[in-house]
């Protein structure tokens, strides 16, 4: 059988959705401003999904899988608008059936708006969602939701008790839409069984700062999920099902490298080897378990991209992660699956996949007019802005955000590191009772031009002791806390200002965008744009300057980072310079206080070196070039030297992530990029060049239980 053949399917996948109910919607600045960084068709998504499930009817699939965000941001309004279209599908046919889990944006949002009213509007509570999609899981072929398991029954028990959780939010815990189902085959005893992974952070359990009625972009899969799972896999199995899993996240990454660029858009746990007592989960990540337990396909959402990953676990198990892309982003597509079962025959399934695009839809516009659109590529194209615009735009509009005047770095500091070390970290006192404790097992060490580094403790408090030569240099933890409440004090104050920042990203991005990529006068922008935008459909071929970049940065030898920061170096320095000069090392107005406070000496030769370098540093910038050597290995010190160093930290990274969420919101910078990177794979990049294709063919025809296929 050929996938061109085929105009009947048995499922179809429609994925994020993002409806905004249009009694939300005003034509107003601040709504225009929300369209504009949030690279979603909102307006339009009402229609959008409209179409998308006429086109479900029009290939007679009988179920639709919905991999989360229903709506823009939990607005139960939004919700009311998604189960309407859902229901009326559903109930035209008897035998019409939806599965379904909720995304990262769908429960618990707090971010839920009226721009009609132009305050808060209510969002959905998991209560509250299941009521609203009860026809969901409650239809004949769900078997076990996993909240009604005894795994998750001692799970939540747990997890109430450690959180201290409140009544109101006692009866949910992480994974709590979980549940499994099965389609019997029409031909045989078998059939499919379909495991649906809540992976959305909604309950205080999985939250990053364990608050219960937040949200969190990450995914997260817990072992108590992967432990009922592989329980659902064997049953699957004893019946010789065809399995799938549906979550929100993806479980793997899609290219390289994407956790350490846009890590929320995989489970946190990716790569964690769980600890259990049962082989079948010890010692292996989410992705390895149910790849090792006989699963084939996962079928996720929340990256707006369709893309297929293919992962081969230590033991050689084939697993794909099939991404589908969002309804309100170009090229507005949905996903139909064909499934043939031949157990019977030979013990094997074939499964066809098939990627559709909305060509045309209506809609109702803001000034309440029906409008015709014919053409949704283009359409979508002109819409989404050009990356340049959409990056211009983000940047203005982020100068004028109140939150810099009103951000405090140590609070959001302090913040981070609490939930990063599981413990709250005092406002005051930080430096002797959390950060010596966890670094006092790392000495004494040696140092070449320093001598001997030493953390001792004495009379309650802990301090570093430099020895060299009988001389002793000595500084106490509480004089480290305060001379970094003077620096950060000074950052908030002469750095984290709108207009600086603000001047000088605009002057690093858009050098950057004019690094030449080849001989031919194309630059770094020429790709991105063109990645972003992905193509014309129907072009034969993308350009060479495109597939070689593509080549590069899927090079592991190929070092993106080191490239274009080599290339902004001028600019770099500059903002360094400028930012690092103005925070002088003063307390009370006095160079000396700060020093004679924060360090004491013993010996002559402690005493020159001391003397030494409070002539030397002044500010910052002083103070960094002096300690140079240790920082970048280089006499010198330079802002793009240091940056390099820092981007390639991967605990700065996350604590950049974090740092972007809540000063940006979903709606960051990621999100306009997002696409951009997703592309990045040939298979990905590939997928829309010819308009009757629509996509790669994808088939699979794979041996599930004999490998002799006797």
């Amino acid at each position: 059988m050929n996938l061109q053949s085929i105009d009947k399917f048995d499922i179809s996948i429609i994925s994020d959705p993002h409806v905004l109910s249009y009694d939300l919607i005003a034509d107003t600045e601040d709504f225009k401003k929300e369209i504009k960084i949030d690279r979603k068709l909102l307006v339009e998504s009402e229609a959008l999904l409209k179409e998308a499930i006429s086109m479900v009817e029009n290939v007679e699939s009988k179920f639709i899988f919905l991999p989360g965000d229903l709506v823009k941001d939990g607005e139960y309004k939004s919700h009311e608008i998604v189960k309407k279209y859902l229901l009326e599908w559903k109930n035209k046919k008897n035998d019409r059936e939806i599965f379904m889990i909720p995304g990262n944006h769908d429960i618990n949002n707090h971010k839920s708006y009226d721009f009609k009213k132009d305050n808060k509007t209510k969002n959905i509570s998991p209560k509250e969602f299941y009521e609203l999609y009860s026809f969901v899981y409650e239809n004949p072929y769900v078997l076990e939701m996993y909240k009604d398991s005894d795994i998750f029954k001692d799970y939540l028990y747990r997890s109430n008790i450690k959180y201290e959780r409140e009544k109101k939010y006692s009866y949910y815990a992480h994974g709590y839409f979980s549940y499994v189902s099965r389609i019997p085959s029409e031909e045989n005893t078998s059939g499919l069984t379909i495991i649906s992974l809540d992976t959305s952070i909604y309950s205080a359990d999985t939250e990053q700062n364990n608050r219960d009625g937040r949200e969190n972009i990450p995914g997260s899969v817990t072992l108590e999920q992967m432990r009922w799972t592989v329980e659902k896999i064997e049953e699957a199995k004893s019946r010789k099902d065809l399995i799938f899993i549906m979550a929100h996240h993806a479980l793997v990454p899609n290219f390289r490298n994407q956790e350490l660029v846009f890590s929320p858009f995989i489970i946190k746990e990716w790569r964690t080897k769980f600890i259990d007592a049962d082989p079948r989960i010890n010692n292996k990540t989410p992705i390895e378990v149910l790849a090792d337990n006989g699963v084939k396909f996962v079928f996720t959402g929340h990256l707006h991209e369709n893309g297929t990953a293919k992962y081969t676990s230590e033991m050689g198990n084939v697993i794909y992660d099939v991404q589908t892309g969002s309804t309100v982003t170009y090229p507005l597509p949905i996903r139909h699956i064909k499934l043939i079962n031949m157990v019977e025959e030979n013990n094997a399934y074939e499964v066809y996949i098939k990627t559709e695009l909305i060509k045309k839809f209506t809609y109702k516009n803001l000034a309440n007019e029906i409008e015709v659109v014919d053409d949704a590529i283009n359409y979508t194209i002109n819409r989404q802005l050009s990356l340049m615009d959409v990056l211009h735009n983000y940047i203005r509009i982020q100068a004028n955000n109140p939150k810099f005047t009103h951000f405090d770095i140590k609070s959001e500091a302090n913040k981070y590191a609490s939930a990063y070390l599981e413990k709250d970290i005092p406002s005051h006192g930080y430096m002797n009772q959390i950060v010596f404790p966890l670094i006092e097992d790392k000495f004494p060490v040696l140092k070449r031009y320093i001598g001997k580094i030493d953390v001792i403790k004495l009379n309650g408090e802990y301090e570093f002791k430099i020895r060299a030569i009988k001389n002793t240099l000595h500084i106490k933890a509480s004089n480290i806390e305060e001379a970094i409440d003077i620096i950060l004090d000074q950052i908030e104050d002469k750095i984290l200002i709108p207009y600086n920042i603000i001047k000088y990203w605009d002057k690093i991005i858009n050098k950057a965008w004019q690094m030449p990529i080849d001989e031919n006068g194309n630059n770094f922008y020429d790709f991105a744009n063109y990645i972003y935008q992905y193509k014309p459909l129907g072009e034969e071929e993308r350009p060479k300057y495109v597939s070689k970049m593509i080549d590069n940065l899927n090079n592991p030898d190929y070092d993106i980072i080191d490239i274009v920061l080599n290339y902004v170096a001028d600019e770099v320095n500059e903002a360094f310079d400028k930012f690092t000069s103005s925070i002088k090392l003063e307390k009370d107005g006095s160079k000396d206080k700060f020093f004679d406070d924060l360090i004491q000496t013993k010996g002559l030769t402690s005493n020159l070196t001391y003397k030494y370098m409070k002539h030397k540093v002044n500010n910052l910038r002083d103070l960094l070039d002096f300690f140079s050597r240790y920082l970048t290995k280089k006499k010198d010190l330079s802002g793009v030297d240091l940056a390099k160093r820092i981007v390639k930290s991967s605990s700065v990274r996350k604590a950049k992530a974090n740092f972007s969420d809540k000063m940006f919101g979903q709606t960051s910078l990621r999100k306009f990029v997002i696409d951009m990177v997703n592309s990045m794979s040939e298979e990905m990049v590939e997928i829309y060049q010819n308009e009757n294709l629509n996509e790669l063919e994808k088939y699979f025809n794979y041996i599930e239980y004999d490998d002799t296929n006797k």
